[in-house]
């Protein structure tokens, strides 16, 4: 039974996502139920099973990605261009979502619930001063309402503001799957996604999340230079940074960025690792006389030097990971990894999502699709250790359809 008393029942629960990457909508739609045999979970969260059902990604139109992605790399805005892109996006995850109801139709299954998370326009989760106040926010548009309103089926979304009123980052979120998914292993691992941003988790013997944090970049900076550079949207395969040489000197000066030393709990974005950032990275190092091909290897780099580093300076002290869990693009870069492995301080076995039966893919599909079904039935779902909230609470608002 849930918080509230009521029964958990097994639904058809749809996610959806669109990313850093701004790639289009990853839609998911898994089975969600109490597992009645066993556990897939542990930790915080009940035993749930999940079972996956259908996939697809929904591809931004190019008429309106590019605007996006320009929108959100200038940082700035008027008014009315927020206000309609929030009900734009919302129709754009509608119409993802109502896709893939009238898909799994064709193939006599419905969608129960959908969990939407939006498109974050701006995250900033530690306290500033404005207008006279101390102030964090965070910002993810596309109105859940048009998703419910189009779809017939009840909606939730707004994941990361409640977190945030009671003093957490709002992020990562992902946590509180990786307890379900990998929480059963009776060993402590962390999971790593390496997606846009690099965040881990990690995990302890018992299941639970005991820390889980952004390390900072991983594919944002390096796709950034692929496309600058070589007019590529990403390095297949690590092959432009495998024929490049690392230069020690700029890794050591771009390790000198305070985030990399803030202490967890800690999230971060394109507002600090971004197209600008990157360009101005790209810019600088090739008035350096750095080849394209160095630049690039140098960025890998740094992405595997400073997820190294962050466990080594934050996690080591508290527990020992010779077992880590690949997700995300850059799970694909063997460039990446084989850096990861020789940065590592001890020994290192890298492993995939796949080998666990999960599709990193579709990883952020499922999480909102766990969040929109606890919630749902009153389960807190944010991970205070991993966010810093003062308390567990149910994320995410509910538009009943």
């Amino acid at each position: 039974m849930s918080a509230l008393g009521h029964v958990l029942k097994s639904m058809n629960v749809l996610g959806l996502n669109s990313g850093t990457s701004m790639d289009g909508i990853d839609a998911g739609l898994f089975r969600i139920g109490p597992q009645l045999e066993g556990a897939i979970g542990g930790g915080l969260c009940p035993p749930l099973k999940v079972e996956f059902l259908f996939s697809e990604l929904v591809p931004f139109e190019p008429e309106f990605k590019g605007p996006l992605e320009s929108f959100v790399a200038r940082g700035e805005s008027d008014l009315r261009t927020m206000c309609l892109l929030n009900s734009s996006l919302g129709e754009v995850f509608a119409a993802a979502a109502l896709k893939v109801v009238r898909q799994v139709d064709e193939k006599g299954l419905s969608v129960d619930l959908i969990g939407s998370h939006g498109q974050t326009i701006w995250h900033e989760p530690r306290p500033s001063q404005f207008w006279g106040l101390s102030a964090a926010g965070t910002l993810q548009l596309g109105d859940p309402a048009y998703v419910a309103a189009r779809t017939g089926v009840t909606t939730v979304g707004d994941f990361r503001t409640y977190d945030m009123a009671f003093g957490g980052q709002g992020a990562p979120l992902v946590s509180f799957a990786d307890e379900v998914l990998f929480g059963h292993s009776g060993e402590a691992l962390a999971v790593l996604n390496l997606g846009g941003i690099a965040n881990i988790t990690v995990l302890s013997p018992s299941g639970e999340a005991i820390m889980a944090f952004d390390t900072g970049p991983a594919n944002v900076l390096i796709d950034e230079a692929m496309r600058i550079l070589f007019g590529r949207e990403f390095d297949e395969g690590g092959a432009v940074a495998g024929a490049g040489t690392v230069n020690e000197a700029v890794l050591s000066d771009l390790l000198k960025e305070e985030y990399f030393h803030l202490a967890p709990p800690k999230t971060t974005g394109r507002e600090l690792f971004g197209r600008k950032r990157a360009s101005e990275l790209v810019e600088r190092l090739r008035a350096e006389s750095i080849g394209p091909e160095d630049i690039v290897a140098t960025l890998t780099a740094l992405t595997a030097r400073s997820i190294a580093d962050a466990y080594k300076n934050f996690v080591a002290s508290r527990v020992k990971i010779t077992k880590l869990v690949l997700g995300g693009g850059g799970a694909e870069n063997p460039t990446l990894t084989s850096l990861l492995q020789k940065y590592w301080d001890g020994e290192l076995t890298l492993y995939r999502h796949e080998d666990y039966g999960i599709s990193t893919k579709f990883k952020e599909a499922l999480l909102f699709a766990l969040l929109a079904y606890t919630t749902y039935f009153s389960i807190p779902n944010n991970v205070p250790s991993c966010t810093g909230a003062s308390r567990r609470v149910c994320l995410g608002k509910i538009v009943k359809a």
